[in-house]
Protein backbone atom coordinates (compact mmCIF):
# COMPACT_ATOMS: atom_id res chain seq x y z
CA UNK A 1 0.00 0.00 0.00
CA UNK A 2 2.76 2.45 0.95
CA UNK A 3 4.77 1.60 -2.13
CA UNK A 4 1.76 2.20 -4.34
CA UNK A 5 1.04 5.55 -2.66
CA UNK A 6 4.69 6.57 -2.91
CA UNK A 7 4.74 5.55 -6.57
CA UNK A 8 1.58 7.61 -7.30
CA UNK A 9 3.01 10.66 -5.55
CA UNK A 10 6.31 10.31 -7.42
CA UNK A 11 4.57 9.98 -10.79
CA UNK A 12 2.37 12.98 -10.03
CA UNK A 13 5.39 15.06 -8.92
CA UNK A 14 7.36 14.08 -12.03
CA UNK A 15 4.40 14.94 -14.26
CA UNK A 16 3.93 18.29 -12.58
CA UNK A 17 7.66 19.06 -12.85
CA UNK A 18 7.63 18.16 -16.54
CA UNK A 19 4.57 20.33 -17.15
CA UNK A 20 6.18 23.33 -15.39
CA UNK A 21 9.41 22.89 -17.36
CA UNK A 22 7.52 22.67 -20.64
CA UNK A 23 5.65 25.88 -19.79
CA UNK A 24 8.94 27.64 -19.00
CA UNK A 25 10.40 26.41 -22.29
CA UNK A 26 7.43 27.79 -24.20
CA UNK A 27 7.80 31.17 -22.49
CA UNK A 28 11.52 31.35 -23.32
CA UNK A 29 10.81 30.43 -26.94
CA UNK A 30 8.08 33.05 -27.18
CA UNK A 31 10.44 35.70 -25.71
CA UNK A 32 13.10 34.78 -28.30
CA UNK A 33 10.54 35.02 -31.10
CA UNK A 34 9.39 38.45 -29.91
CA UNK A 35 13.02 39.62 -29.64
CA UNK A 36 13.69 38.47 -33.22
CA UNK A 37 10.59 40.27 -34.47
CA UNK A 38 11.59 43.43 -32.60
CA UNK A 39 15.14 43.27 -33.99
CA UNK A 40 13.89 42.96 -37.56
CA UNK A 41 11.45 45.83 -37.01
CA UNK A 42 14.29 48.00 -35.71
CA UNK A 43 16.48 47.05 -38.68
CA UNK A 44 13.74 48.13 -41.07
CA UNK A 45 13.39 51.47 -39.28
CA UNK A 46 17.14 52.03 -39.12
CA UNK A 47 17.60 51.25 -42.83
CA UNK A 48 15.34 54.16 -43.76
CA UNK A 49 17.95 56.81 -42.93
CA UNK A 50 21.08 54.68 -42.76
CA UNK A 51 21.14 54.94 -38.95
CA UNK A 52 21.80 58.67 -39.25
CA UNK A 53 19.33 59.65 -36.52
CA UNK A 54 21.01 57.36 -33.97
CA UNK A 55 24.48 58.56 -35.00
CA UNK A 56 23.43 62.20 -34.63
CA UNK A 57 21.96 61.46 -31.20
CA UNK A 58 25.23 59.80 -30.23
CA UNK A 59 27.22 62.77 -31.58
CA UNK A 60 25.33 65.13 -29.26
CA UNK A 61 26.77 63.19 -26.32
CA UNK A 62 30.38 63.09 -27.63
CA UNK A 63 31.92 65.26 -24.91
CA UNK A 64 30.36 63.31 -22.07
CA UNK A 65 31.02 59.88 -23.58
CA UNK A 66 34.71 60.34 -24.35
CA UNK A 67 35.77 61.73 -20.97
CA UNK A 68 37.64 59.25 -18.82
CA UNK A 69 35.09 57.55 -16.61
CA UNK A 70 32.26 59.33 -18.41
CA UNK A 71 28.77 58.03 -18.79
CA UNK A 72 28.06 54.91 -20.80
CA UNK A 73 26.23 54.84 -24.10
CA UNK A 74 22.49 54.57 -23.37
CA UNK A 75 21.34 51.00 -23.89
CA UNK A 76 18.82 51.66 -26.66
CA UNK A 77 21.20 53.84 -28.67
CA UNK A 78 24.09 51.42 -28.23
CA UNK A 79 21.92 48.48 -29.22
CA UNK A 80 20.81 50.24 -32.39
CA UNK A 81 24.34 51.37 -33.33
CA UNK A 82 25.60 47.82 -32.77
CA UNK A 83 22.83 46.55 -35.00
CA UNK A 84 23.68 49.11 -37.69
CA UNK A 85 27.34 48.15 -37.62
CA UNK A 86 26.67 44.42 -37.55
CA UNK A 87 24.20 44.52 -40.44
CA UNK A 88 26.26 47.02 -42.45
CA UNK A 89 23.37 49.44 -42.85
CA UNK A 90 25.11 52.51 -41.43
CA UNK A 91 25.63 55.25 -44.00
CA UNK A 92 29.19 56.08 -45.03
CA UNK A 93 28.82 59.61 -43.65
CA UNK A 94 27.62 58.32 -40.28
CA UNK A 95 30.51 55.88 -40.06
CA UNK A 96 32.95 58.62 -41.05
CA UNK A 97 31.58 60.91 -38.32
CA UNK A 98 31.91 58.17 -35.72
CA UNK A 99 35.51 57.52 -36.78
CA UNK A 100 36.34 61.23 -36.85
CA UNK A 101 35.00 61.80 -33.34
CA UNK A 102 36.49 58.51 -32.07
CA UNK A 103 33.05 57.28 -30.97
CA UNK A 104 33.62 54.10 -32.95
CA UNK A 105 35.92 52.88 -30.17
CA UNK A 106 32.88 52.57 -27.90
CA UNK A 107 31.78 49.69 -30.16
CA UNK A 108 34.90 47.49 -30.28
CA UNK A 109 33.18 44.37 -31.55
CA UNK A 110 32.33 46.07 -34.85
CA UNK A 111 35.60 47.73 -35.85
Amino acid sequence: MRKTLLLCISVAAAGYFGWVQFGAYQQRQQARDFADIDRERRVALLKVDGCQARVELLLTMTDRLLKAGGMQVPLDIGRDIDLCLARGIMSASGLAEMEKTKLIRLFPMNE
